[in-house]
């Protein structure tokens, strides 16, 4: 009775489950297309903002300035295959600052700063070497006049071509900004931390002023020395200062303003890095193409400066007449010889004849100006690095040399060691080992061949006072490569006096001394 009541009961549970169920699936329908429509709607909208991001950066890339460069026309073709295979797995970049007030940055401007970046493919590593603006070197066209005269004559692409043949590099690709790009990139990335000494804080409210005029962007002028935090005017003033030290410091300052930008730049995200690119590309020149802009920006995080250094790093200053006073390497070839252990490690390099000829010419321009008494000077550093160089190479080879025979001598000892034990006691009992190539001299002593021992009638024949001779003598022969592997050299200087004092004597037959023992 209970069963047959229950069982109606358990009908109606199923059934409202059942339409529970069905009313519940509907919504849960409804859900699921909702999601996914919010999730494709979220998703093309991703996707269209990326494609107005390329697009836009596309067409910011498109107004990059492109002064006339010819990778052909500075090509360094003085490089030899092993040359340039060193250099390999380095992406080397000229990067030049104009002076100009205005948007230009092709020929017509003087390069304030000169770098040579150079990247390290595998490992993201970047060296960075400031060539100094006022070293006197060739110009690539026949001229010779502080390096920065390369870009104001010949623009971008004479400058390259003068680094290519000056330092024997190979550079194919440059960017060129001016102060404007500067102060603009370095106020996107929200500015630099400088430690300001108190003469750099005399000089750089001045420079910040006219760098405002200069670029017409806002800043203000800074109350203290010690720890600021630089805008990019700011930035660009410390930059530029000099005149409380030298031209030298000043490169040492640009270079760290570099180091923390890109140390900003690695720890932006990319909106921030698309800014960036937008509002800079219009006031730079380059020969990067888009894939190697965005090889950059992709790879920003694994970039480190690693190490940076002024060109030339042996130097001195002298007024070359009308062209001012210059920068002097103290010589080029050893100069370039260092930028190249610098950049590359590996191997000492040995300059091109190029750089060689350039040498020479500096030295014969510093007679024209200076007198012959300075041009004796610098040839006398030329010869002095040469001199120095040759010697390095010598004891190096010297070194090695002893290195083998220390080894052929140890060898050869351990391998005979035992067989000159037997010999001496066999000769000290008056025994005799004979030659393969025996002979006699006028008195019918044996004179036997290389690496035997002498007869002991031989012997016997030297008086008491010979002997002691014998043994002098002994002690400054030297050993032949066949004696040793039998005896000493002492053994070897007493044979000889032996037949000296026993022969009216023919000259002896042997290829070498005959030895006696002791």
């Amino acid at each position: 009775m209970e069963n047959e009541l229950q069982e109606p009961q358990r009908g109606r549970s199923r059934k409202k489950a059942e339409a529970a169920v069905a009313e519940k699936t509907p919504k849960s329908a409804k859900a699921i297309k909702r999601r996914r429509f919010i999730i494709m709607a979220v998703l093309e909208v991703f996707v269209l903002l990326a494609i107005f991001a390329y697009a836009y950066l596309l067409k910011q890339y498109s107004k990059i300035q492109r002064p006339v460069f010819e990778v052909k026309n500075v090509e360094n073709t003085e490089l030899t295959t092993d040359d340039i295979a060193k250099m390999k797995g380095y992406w080397n970049i000229a990067a030049f600052g104009v002076d100009s007030r205005d948007s230009s940055v092709g020929r017509g401007n003087n390069a304030d700063v000169i770098m040579i970046v150079s990247i390290n493919r595998e490992n993201g590593e970047i060296r960075i070497a400031s060539v100094f603006r006022d070293s006197y070197l060739s110009l690539a066209n026949g001229n010779y006049n502080k390096i920065n005269q390369a870009y104001a004559v010949g623009g971008p692409e004479l400058a390259v071509k003068a680094l290519n043949q000056n330092l024997d590099l190979n550079i194919t690709d440059y960017v060129t900004f001016n102060w404007k790009a500067v102060a603009t990139g370095i106020n996107i990335l929200g500015g630099v931390d400088i430690d300001l000494t108190q003469p750099e804080f005399k000089y750089i409210n001045s420079y910040i002023t006219e760098t405002v005029k200069g670029t017409k962007i806002g800043s203000v002028q800074l109350t203290h020395a010690g720890m600021n935090h630089l805008d990019g005017i700011q930035a660009v003033a410390y930059a530029r200062l000099r005149y409380m030290d030298n031209d030298y410091t000043r490169t040492e300052r640009q270079r760290r303003v570099l180091e923390l930008c890109v140390q900003k730049a690695k720890q932006a995200d990319p909106a921030t890095l698309s800014n960036l690119a937008g509002n800079l590309l219009s006031m730079v020149a380059t020969s990067l193409t888009w894939d190697d802009g965005m090889s950059l920006a992709t790879n920003v995080k694994k970039y480190s400066i690693v190490e940076t250094i002024g060109f030339p790093m042996d130097r001195r200053e002298i007024n070359m007449g009308f062209k001012g006073a210059c920068v002097i390497p103290n010589t080029l070839e050893k100069n370039v010889k260092d930028l190249h252990t610098f950049l590359f490690g590996g191997e000492e390099y040995t300059v091109s004849n190029q750089v060689q000829e350039i040498d020479n010419h500096i030295a014969s321009d510093i007679a024209r100006y200076r007198g012959r008494s300075e041009e004796r000077k610098y040839k006398a550093k030329m010869r002095e690095y040469n001199e120095g160089e040759e010697t390095t190479a010598a004891r190096k080879r010297n070194s090695n040399t002893e290195e083998e025979t220390r080894r052929s001598r140890s060898e050869t000892e351990g391998g005979s060691s035992a067989s000159s034990k037997s010999t001496r006691e066999e000769s000290e009992s008056g025994s005799t080992r004979e030659s393969s190539a025996e002979a006699t001299d006028s008195r019918g002593n044996v004179i036997t061949g290389p690496g035997a021992k002498s007869s002991s009638a031989a012997r016997e024949s030297s008086s008491t006072a010979e002997s002691g001779a014998v043994r002098e003598s002994s002690r400054a022969a030297g050993e032949s490569s066949a004696a040793r592997e039998t005896t000493t050299a002492a053994e070897t200087g007493a044979q000889v006096t032996t037949r000296e004092a026993t022969a009216a004597a023919a000259p002896s037959e042997t290829n070498g001394p005959a030895v006696n023992e002791e």
